[in-house]
């Protein structure tokens, strides 16, 4: 990322333009601030703030808790319905816009039922809002599906790593601002403050769909002369058998993962007992600052390496991650900022590394169906299945353990620290067992990456001793000059 100068004027180059028309460079900028633009909606909908406005605004019980939550994931299976009307009408940038402006605008709608609907008691409410989330989720689909078609199609792929990168690194930035405005919000005006910032997440998501008006989409790949089905797209996808490697390894890493998905603010709140703000601090806002900081780079490593070998170099981070979580206590409560730094350095590089090889092993014909046959499986046998299947484990297994009061290391064992260590091992297992299965064309193997970034490390260390000794030395020479001259001044 770098500035450059245009005559008088000045621009942020955020990635590689190099031989790019004008038309797709303008093109790749408005997706950058469509994302900027959306962060305060995810930010809102995805944390606390949303799971608060359920609990304390709506009234809702656990059982309607678990049900919006799994919306979402339910909703993914609507994908690839999407996908085969995108594939029928070649039309996506209508069914992106149309469905994405009408799904996003339910959160607006949503922030109201109080105000709207004072008459329905709590669980007519609920329900009410259960079916705009439906709404919201099932126009989500169409998105998901039209942007990764979009994607693959738009962005260069000698650049597809930086790009990415830049994106999610201004869209978190923006997030991390969001972040500290709408806990002060919340913490100022209370109740009320839940309202107010689902209808700006509305507001916000609003805008990130309308920029993309003002990208040109470029149409998409012609269908092949025989006229598929839906079940002849589907039944392509799982005889590519190098996408299906990619299915199973995602869908069982993010299953590894999302175990504990659930119980992170459980615990922070139960056990650790952090205050909201604490908790927005801790986990969002310095996760993405660490993002920040480090995704640019991250993007440069994967165009110059694949996606395979920085995938295997950050998991290695991920998989540890969790650790810190186990010797969290209520004195203790750096080690969820550690583990947040930790997390907020590496797991962006599995989303990078997720988008990209999908749509580097996907083919531009019938590509939707393939991403969203893809995002279909890893969010219903990855993070719902994940979920459900760490419910289970808090409630039977892990509690049976946690009443025999054992220790390890020094810490007395609950039902949470077994979660943890749990996820830990589970997610070094896939690292050892799956990803190495997953196949890229191209890619450095992971030792001969490693090996060469410690040879341009050298290189860069040796260059810049150098430049700096010679510097030191012109100084030395300039001092010395400087002493000589008023002397030969006097003698003249």
């Amino acid at each position: 990322m770098n500035a450059r100068n245009h005559g008088s004027g000045f621009r942020l180059r955020l990635f590689d333009e190099t031989g790019m028309p004008t038309e797709l460079r303008k093109n790749l900028y408005w997706v950058i601030w469509a994302s900027t633009a959306g962060m305060l909606g995810f930010v809102v909908t995805g944390g606390p703030v949303w799971s608060a406005f359920q609990r304390q605004v709506l009234g809702a019980n656990d059982f309607q808790l678990g049900l919006i939550s799994a919306i979402p994931f339910a909703a993914s299976v609507i994908q690839i319905f999407a996908s085969y009307l995108m594939e029928k009408w070649r039309n996506r940038r209508f069914l992106f816009l149309f469905f994405g402006l009408l799904g996003r605008s339910f959160w607006i709608l949503i922030g109201l039922v109080p105000y709207l609907f004072p008459q329905f008691n709590v669980d007519l409410r609920i329900w009410l809002v259960v079916v705009f989330v439906v709404m919201v989720f099932g126009g989500n689909s169409f998105v998901n599906v039209g942007f990764g078609s979009l994607m693959g199609d738009l962005v260069p792929m000698r650049i597809r790593g930086s790009y990415f990168g830049a994106r999610q690194m201004f869209s978190l930035a923006s997030g991390v601002i969001a972040g500290l405005l709408i806990s002060a919000m919340i913490d100022k005006v209370g109740i009320p403050g839940y309202t107010i910032v689902l209808i700006l997440a509305g507001v916000s998501m609003l805008l990130d769909v309308s920029c993309f008006f003002f990208v040109k989409w470029p149409p998409m790949p012609e269908k092949s002369d025989v006229p598929a089905s839906l079940f002849a797209m589907i039944r392509e996808v799982f005889q590519n058998k190098n996408f299906v490697k990619l299915i199973v390894f995602y869908s069982i890493w993010l299953f590894a993962a999302n175990i504990a998905g659930p119980f992170w603010n459980i615990y922070m709140l139960e056990d650790l007992q952090m205050s909201f703000t604490q908790m927005s601090l801790y986990t969002q806002i310095v996760s993405n600052i660490a993002t920040v900081l480090v995704i640019s780079r991250w993007g440069r490593l994967i165009d110059r390496y694949g996606n395979k070998p920085i995938m295997q170099m950050a998991a290695i981070v991920m998989v540890i991650s969790p650790l810190p979580w186990f010797f969290a206590t209520p004195a203790s409560i750096g080690f969820v900022l550690l583990s947040n730094v930790m997390g907020g350095c590496s797991w962006p590089v599995s989303d990078l590394c997720q988008q990209n090889l999908y749509l580097s092993h996907s083919p531009q014909v019938h590509r939707s169906m393939y991403i969203a046959v893809f995002l279909a499986c890893i969010n219903l046998f990855g993070v719902a299945l994940g979920n459900a299947f760490g419910g289970w484990l808090m409630q039977n297994p892990f509690a049976a353990l946690a009443q025999q009061n054992h220790v390890i290391f020094g810490m007395p064992m609950n039902r949470f620290r077994y979660l943890f260590l749990a996820t830990i091992v589970l997610r070094l297992l896939v690292v050892i067992v799956f990803l190495p299965r997953i196949s890229e064309e191209g890619a450095w193997t992971m030792s001969a990456a490693f090996k060469d970034m410690l040879r341009l490390a050298r290189e860069g260390y040796t260059r810049r001793v150098y430049l700096l000794r010679t510097k030191l030395l012109r100084r030395k020479a300039r001092k010395m000059q400087g002493d000589v001259n008023p002397v030969k001044k006097e003698e003249e």
